[in-house]
């Protein structure tokens, strides 16, 4: 961490020096005096230079005071901390110190114990600070892919790891929020990071993103060497971290590689291996430089033959237990998704032909229902209830465990619960436990009736609430409308607004204002 100070006492400075020093020796850390003021000008001039973490500052000096010298910093770079070190424990410093974000208020002779708890503080804010100006240019090197020499230029700087490997942790059965609706939590996160880096060495670096697919967690470590024994550690902190309900999730494993700005190139490649290799109901770690399994061979054509002479009779209940046989073959096989995915989709073809030639042809959007299906399914007994489910819906038919008018009521009070508790935060298990009813009937009953999916419908609710509280209420702010419908970040809000109507909420209000 680089400090600096400024005082126009030569002899508090050295003083002052040296504590540092000692306290630097016994926290392990480096903490580096980077500059030496003997007023706040000169401390003013220097900042851009020497770039100080941390300015430690006294307040009567004869250029610039310590308070307008905090004043001055907080104008042009608000997240510098500043400490007044004062002979003065006078209420009114301390008030103007509080006004210019001044960090802490130290009284001279300094108190050893109260400065190595202050450094521990801003170290840990210099970390966190670093840290988001890691995660931040990760961010735009996940968005592209294929970097431009000015990107590549402004990463370089921030990573010096000779090795990168990045991990991507999914688990539908878990993970059932989404960024729109759970804004990142801080301290879960400095948990998970402290959590995992454990595992790593002293010198490595780990950092943890939340997905915008609302299912995944993706893990950047930068290391000095890849050694299999840590792997293998990682591993396992990262299965404990994320288990819930002793359902653990699968986690794909990019190749080492040199060069951070591929960042962008492995993530794709990790979702594929995920999408393609997972089991159901069955966590994995995939090395994506493994070899892939030879493919197994899709819908029999025996079982096709089946299916429909079945149609032809019009046996629905036949149908249904043929699938649930077809999926107990795919499980005792150890199916992948990508297997079952083609599976579901030919069986659906064959279903879609048959009800064009009967009843005339309707058009469906069956991949983003078997994606929804496949991913929210913890085994393949729910895999199977969910499609017979979704199919019995989608083509009229008539089973005994089914009946679509009961579906439809159960629908409706779902909807009216979820009007009711729009500010509050709201989940699928929180539902599935209201309405005793499984996640994957639960979801096929919103792509069903609304269209969406459970996030998809939620956040659009959200969103009406808020466009019709600006417009019917203009004089309530933005704070207010976000912590009604059920963002306690504002910002977040803001950034969630604009993505789902196209513009913010400032610029909403001032639409609507026009218009009258």
């Amino acid at each position: 961490m680089n400090i600096m100070i400024v005082d126009d006492e030569p002899f508090f400075i050295e003083q002052f020096k040296r504590r540092i020093e000692e306290l630097g020796k016994e926290l392990r850390v480096a903490l580096n005096v980077t500059a030496e003021c003997y007023d706040g000008r000169e401390a003013l001039r220097r900042i851009a230079e020497r770039k100080p973490d941390v300015v430690f500052t006294d307040i009567q000096m004869t250029a610039l005071s310590g308070i307008d010298l905090a004043r001055a910093i907080r104008e042009f770079d608000a997240e510098l901390p500043v400490v007044v070190v004062s002979a003065y424990p006078s209420f009114d410093y301390v008030r103007e110190a509080i006004r210019f974000n001044v960090v802490d208020y130290l009284l001279k002779p300094v108190d050893l114990h109260s400065l190595r708890s202050l450094i521990e503080k801003l170290l840990l804010r210099t970390r966190n600070k670093s840290y988001r100006v890691q995660r931040a240019a990760l961010l735009a090197l996940l968005g592209s892919p294929h970097a431009s020499e000015d990107a590549d230029a402004a990463v370089r700087p921030l990573f010096a790891f000779p090795l990168y490997r990045a991990f991507l942790v999914q688990n539908m059965a878990i993970i059932q929020e989404h960024p729109v609706l759970v804004p990142d939590d801080d301290e879960e996160e400095e948990r998970l990071r402290a959590l995992l880096a454990a595992e790593l060495s002293e010198d490595d670096r780990l950092w943890s993103i939340p997905l915008d697919d609302g299912r995944s967690q993706l893990l950047v470590a930068g290391m000095r060497e890849d050694e299999r024994t840590k792997l293998d550690r990682f591993r396992r902190a990262v299965s404990l971290h994320f288990s819930r309900n002793g359902v653990a999730p699968s986690v794909g494993c990019s190749e080492p590689v040199g060069d951070i700005r591929r960042l962008g190139q492995l993530v794709p490649a990790l979702r594929s291996v995920l999408t393609e290799r997972t089991v159901i109901g069955k966590p994995q770690w995939l090395d994506a430089s493994a070899p892939e399994r030879p493919l197994a061979p899709q819908f029999t054509k025996v079982e096709k033959k089946q299916l429909e002479r079945l149609l032809v009779r019009g046996d629905h209940a036949g149908i249904a237990n043929l699938i649930r046989h077809t999926v107990q073959l795919w499980e005792a096989d150890g199916s992948p998704m990508i297997i079952v995915r083609l599976q579901i989709k030919e069986i659906v073809g064959i279903l879609e032909n048959d009800e064009r030639e009967t009843k005339g042809f309707k058009l469906r959007n069956w991949d983003a229902r078997i994606e929804e299906l496949l991913q929210m399914a913890r085994s393949f007994g729910e895999l199977a209830d969910g499609l017979i489910a979704m199919l019995a819906r989608s083509f009229e038919w008539e089973l005994d465990e089914l009946n679509s008018g009961d579906l439809v009521r159960l629908f409706a009070k779902i909807e009216l619960y979820i009007a009711a508790h729009i500010g509050q935060p709201l989940s699928l298990t929180q539902l599935m436990n209201k309405f005793h009813i499984s996640k994957t009937l639960l979801c096929g009953l919103f792509r069903e009736n609304s269209g969406k999916s459970f996030v998809e419908y939620v956040t659009a609710m959200r969103m009406r609430k808020a466009q019709e509280l600006m417009v019917h209420f203009p004089s309530m702010r933005n704070k207010e409308i976000a912590e009604m419908v059920g963002y306690a970040d504002q910002n977040y809000f803001s950034r969630v607004f604009a993505a789902t109507a196209g513009m913010s909420p400032s610029e909403y209000r001032a639409r609507h204002a026009e218009s009258g």
